[in-house]
Order: structure tokens, then sequence, then C-alpha cells
């Protein structure tokens, strides 16, 4: 006699198991199709795009990083510019300030030599005549020329602004929000700071433009690193 026969409890009956449900065919899976990445760009001034700094071994552009970060300039790294006019920057920086009490307005696309270059002349030049003939710090350096891609003035050959290798400043701006202006200074004590630092601007850049050079820089300073035999420098 079972356990369930002798409690007086009746076994209940096992359900029937339901059939399984038939199959039904998977439809064909269609890949949708990949949606084309957007055309790169030409990386110039503020719309330059982030890119990851220079290659491990490229030993200067990264000794040139480091030296920038020392001096205190704010930068980052752009892309490579190429352009089919022969333009080009093969490791550019985008400098905003050239030390931490000085900006550059707006921020300039830059290889990293001239963006160094810029730093210690300000640092050693441009900060220290200010504050000796203003009593005041200088809070900015105002840009109309970085990199552009174009020949020189009159010419067919490709400017060093083409390779990111040459800045023109139109202003120096001091702590007050006073603006001497390269073009139009304001009395002796202007005229004198700007005569201090484009003097002493010949040497640390290789070209030191400014009014009175010719018509095309009468408004604004042009330095750049143009290499030259013996490594001359060309001032006016």
């Amino acid at each position: 006699m079972s356990a369930a026969s002798a409690s007086g409890i009746a076994a209940a009956p096992l359900p029937e198991t339901a059939p399984a449900p038939a199959l039904r065919p998977v439809p064909e899976t269609r890949t949708a199709a990949p949606i084309p990445a957007p055309a790169p760009r030409r990386a110039t001034g503020d719309d330059a795009q982030p890119a990851p700094p220079p290659a491990e071994a490229d030993a200067t552009e990264r000794d040139c990083r480091k030296r920038l970060r020392t001096l205190g300039v704010s930068f980052r790294d752009a892309a490579p510019v190429r352009d089919p006019a022969g333009c080009r920057i093969d490791h550019p920086v985008l400098v905003r300030t050239l030390s931490p009490q000085v900006g550059l307005r707006p921020p300039a696309l830059l290889n990293c030599a001239i963006a160094e270059t810029a730093a210690r002349f300000v640092r050693d030049v441009a900060a220290p005549v200010a504050a000796r003939r203003f009593a005041q710090p200088l809070a900015a350096l105002h840009q109309v020329s970085g990199y552009v891609c174009r020949p020189r003035n009159g010419s067919a050959k490709l400017s060093e602004h083409a390779f990111g290798n040459a800045i023109d400043l139109s202003a120096f701006e001091l702590a007050d929000g006073t603006r001497i202006e390269v073009g139009k200074p304001a009395g002796d004590g202007e005229r004198q700071f700007l005569r201090g630092v484009r003097d002493r601007a010949c040497g640390p850049f290789k070209t030191v433009l400014g009014p009175g050079a010719d018509a095309d820089h009468a408004t604004h300073f042009h330095f750049d690193l143009a290499e030259r035999r013996g490594g001359a420098t060309f001032c006016q």
C-alpha cells in the first residue's frame, strides 16, 4: 500500500504536458548601412580640432611642449595642417596665453618653436618693459595673424604664416585695460615702449617688421623665425 493510500489522500493526477509551440522561421536580419564619417576639415585658429601630442619618438616637439608648460603657456595640441597650396604645420599648438598673467587674444594657431619664442619675449622683454614704463602689469597681447595659408605680400613665395612660423601683434594691453596700439601710440610713453620692445625682439625673432618698414606693416608688428644663412636677422 502506498503512503498516499495509507493516509486516505488520493494522489492528484499529473497535468498533461502541453505540446511545444511550433517554431517560426526567424526573418533574415539586414545590417544597416554604416553612416559615413564627416569629411575632415582643415584646422585653423580657434576652430582647430584637438589632437594627440606628437609621437613619442619626436623628441624635439615633446621637449618644446615641456618648455611651454614650464613657461606657464596655456595651449593644446591641434590636428596637423595640410593644404594643397603647400601650407603645412606638422605639430601645431593652439595658444591661449603666453604666461600665467598674459593672454593672447584671440588664441593663435602656431608651431611650437614660435610659441616658445613669443612666451620668452613676453617674460624677458614685453612684461618687464611694460612694468617699468607704466608701473602696472602687462595683461594681454592682441594678435591679428598666426597661421594663415597665403603667400608673402607681392610675392609667389609662401609667407612664414603659412607654416605657423610667424605672429602679427596689433596691440599690448595693460592690467587697467589700456591698449597700446602698434599703429597709433598715444604719447611719448607709448612710443618709447613700442620702440623698446621692437628693438629687443630682434634676435629672439629672426624677422621683425612694423610701422615704417612698409605699408603692409603700418599697424602691427610682424615677428617670425625664418631661417637665414648664418642665423642672420632682418629687422626694420
